[in-house]
């Protein structure tokens, strides 16, 4: 069994690992832990972590452990003895039980988060060293295989793009950019396609019902990225990148600040003519992505700061049609469509403390604009949709009990989302949509208490209303523990919480003249699950493992391509009795030796729809290894990323009669992704990279071919200003 190989996989690692006081450890001064985690997401409340006032030493990677002594002046700024674990997951944990986490140590530059050790919510943590010592260009790829997480895509680059968290649908996943809510209202989901990996400080992955927090769309989980706010010396960044399929790949960066103010401009834009999607033909499918974003803030005066945010992506290209081909099945066939799908987001928040950080108030204001636009030979689907966001959070840390063994807070939360939907498509023949606005607004209101007691067991509890002026009103709830035993070596953590989805717009309002009528009486897709499970501390400061069970269930589950007999077109409907999902995640990383780390994660989950038939696209088996060495004290790097996907199955359409659908097999697949960098001197670094090693043959979704073997390499350039060191700007 697959799951036992990989129990004794990470045994047999964990024993590689030698002790703090062995030989290998006596044998440098410098350190060889690993770096704490903190968590931004998972809670109403967002906990300060202070920032050391000099963070001149905090490196590009916003991974670096504390500042150590370079014996080479032209190293990189980072510690050749850091995680260097990959692009995995940092599974729930900080270095050591009970230690205070402060911002550097961290190795993050946003103000707020809480130690990994506090939350008792399944979460796993990719930074950007991580994403850059793979050389991850595409957001998705950073998750795929994560614990709990499985990714699928649906042709070329720029192609429909999911992410599944524990067998739920991509739809089921809330994405978060810096705090704003980025689904898009047409279809509930966020297409990763569209997702650049530059600028992306941290991506957290908090599995399970969290609506309970964040409301709906977060049935499955939730997925939080959190960009650069680069503060420190005035710096520019540049990378230039060619490879397969035609390929070009330019970005820069400018940003600086301080501890009283920052500011960053970003550009990233991604050109390649990809590759043919279908199983017959030559036609290649290519992809323009583009990425502008602008963040700044300022601390205006002791205990009131502004921040503010504005983002674009817009993805650009090809796409095949799905239906006719020689074969017995609908596939995907060469045709000449083309893609613009547009995103603006945009955001400004303030916080405001009082009573030296007793009580904090923070006022947000977000907006996202989304234009899709999907141009085939004989018709245009076109669907244009807005969500406006207000809401105020306040946080009261209340005093403390017995002499500073009982800490607790409360935090209150009020918000109205207003979310509109305009189709505009031209389908020919059949008719054009009405062109008609609709919109939908809610008030929510959550409350939350979080307790610490004797610095060991932490609990979270809370409570949210919203009232929804299109459906019935609804209340869901989360809690969770975490509990430290250091002197067992391990942490059990546990979380139960309920969730609910609203139907999409598309589902509510949206039509395909002569193909598909929308359904004004769809109810919410609930859920309710919760997960316990152990992290034990294998080797001290040095290897961690993770072990954790799952359960969760959805009634009134949607399915979106139901017939009509009455209308004779398809529609959308609440479909009886109670799906069931249920799995296992193991995950650890470890130090093994200086400059070498190793991240390892597998997942076992069964999910199965009311009539105990397997769901499509969730591969019951998934596992990832992740292996980084860093060299020449920091200024070479090397990584190695393998990810399994087993076998699972697809829903397939017979040629002959468009209603008659079974499922069909897809092929298990390895893919592997080999990165190396080198910094020839200060400021000057080359890289390159192979993915799909093994030049897999593999699809995700049937009828969709992917990408062989690619290779891929570029450089890197960056500035900083010498008059504007960190003290100067002060």
């Amino acid at each position: 069994m697959l799951c036992n190989t990989i129990i004794a996989g990470l045994m047999s690692s964990a024993a590689m690992v030698p002790q703090s006081g062995g030989a290998l450890a006596q044998s440098t001064s410098q350190a060889v832990t690993l770096p704490p985690v903190v968590i931004e997401g998972g809670t109403l409340a967002k906990p300060k972590v202070k920032p050391k006032s000099n963070q001149s030493a905090v490196d590009d990677s916003a991974t670096a452990t504390a500042p150590i002594k370079k014996t080479n002046s032209s190293a990189k700024k980072k510690s050749s003895t850091d995680d260097s674990a990959g692009a995995a997951s940092a599974q729930q944990t900080g270095d050591t039980f009970g230690q205070s986490i402060d911002g550097d140590a961290a190795g993050i530059r946003s103000s707020t988060g809480q130690p990994a050790e506090a939350v008792g919510t399944s979460v796993s943590v990719v930074t950007a060293k991580e994403l850059e010592g793979q050389q991850i260009r595409h957001a998705a790829d950073a998750l795929r295989s994560l614990p709990g997480v499985h990714v699928g895509t649906q042709g070329s680059f720029g192609s429909l793009t999911q992410v599944r968290i524990r067998g739920a649908e991509g739809n089921h996943t809330l994405v978060l950019i810096d705090g704003v809510e980025v689904n898009d209202p047409t279809d509930g989901e966020f297409d990763f396609s569209s997702l650049s990996a530059d600028g992306i400080e941290r991506i957290e992955v908090l599995r399970g019902p969290q609506s309970g927090i964040y409301g709906s769309k977060a049935l499955g989980g939730v997925v939080n990225i959190v960009t650069r706010s680069e503060r420190g010396p005035l710096t520019a960044v540049a990378t230039a990148e060619y490879g397969a399929f035609n390929t070009r790949d330019i970005s820069g960066r400018v940003s600086g600040g301080n501890e009283r103010g920052y500011a960053s401009v970003a550009y990233h834009r991604r050109a390649t003519d990809g590759f043919n999607t279908a199983p017959q033909g030559d036609e290649d499918d290519g992809n323009r992505l583009s990425t502008f974003h602008v963040r700044a803030g300022a601390t205006l005066i002791d205990g009131i700061n502004v921040d503010f945010s504005l983002r674009n992506q817009r993805s650009v290209g090809d796409y095949d049609d799905f239906g006719g081909n020689p074969g017995r099945y609908s596939t995907a066939f060469d045709a000449p469509n083309t893609f613009d799908h547009n995103q603006w987001i945009g955001s400004g928040k303030l916080d405001w403390e009082m009573f030296g950080g007793a009580l904090t108030h923070t006022v947000r204001a977000s907006h996202t604009d989304i234009a899709r636009e999907d141009r085939g030979l004989f018709s245009t689907s076109q669907n244009d949709s807005t969500a406006t966001r207000y809401d105020y959070t306040g946080v009261l840390q209340l005093p403390d009990l017995a002499g500073g063994m009982f800490r607790h807070s409360v935090t209150g939360f009020v918000g109205h989302e207003r979310e509109t939907f305009t189709p505009n498509s031209d389908f020919g023949f059949f008719g054009v949509a009405d062109g008609v606005t609709r919109e939908r607004n809610a008030v929510a209101y959550a409350g939350e208490y979080r307790a610490e007691i004797a610095k060991r067991l932490f609990l979270s509890g809370v409570v949210r209303r919203d009232d929804h002026d299109t459906f019935d009103d609804f209340t869901t709830w989360r809690t969770s523990a975490s509990l430290l035993l250091p002197e067992w070596r391990m942490r059990p953590h546990a979380s139960y919480g309920t969730a609910v989805k609203l139907p999409t717009m598309f589902e509510t309002f949206g039509s395909i003249p002569g193909t598909f009528k929308p359904n004004a009486d769809l109810q919410p897709e609930r859920s309710e699950g919760w997960d316990a499970g152990i992290e034990f501390t294998l080797v001290p400061k040095r290897a961690l493992l993770d072990v954790t069970y799952f359960e969760a269930d959805l009634t009134d589950k949607i399915n979106g391509f139901a017939f009509d007999p009455v209308s004779g077109l398809f529609t959308a409907e609440n479909l009886p009795g109670r799906s069931t999902r249920r799995g296992v995640e193991l995950s650890a990383r470890m130090v093994v030796a200086p400059g070498l780390g190793i991240t390892l994660a597998y997942t076992y989950v069964d999910a199965e729809d009311p009539d105990g038939v397997v769901e499509i696209r969730r591969p019951p088996h998934t596992a990832r290894a992740d292996l980084s060495y860093s060299f020449d004290n920091g200024r070479g790097e090397a990584t190695l990323g393998v990810v399994y996907t087993g076998t699972n199955y697809d829903r397939i359409f017979e040629q002959v009669d468009p209603f008659g659908q079974r499922l069909i097999s897809l092929d298990q697949y390895w893919l592997v992704r080999v990165a190396a960098s080198y910094e020839l001197r200060p400021g000057l670094e080359l890289f390159g990279r192979v993915e799909n090693l093994l030049n897999q043959d593999y699809q995700e979704a049937f009828g969709y071919e992917t990408a062989g073997i690619a290779a891929y390499a570029g450089v890197k350039i960056k500035f900083e200003a010498p008059l504007l060191r960190q003290d100067a700007l002060k």
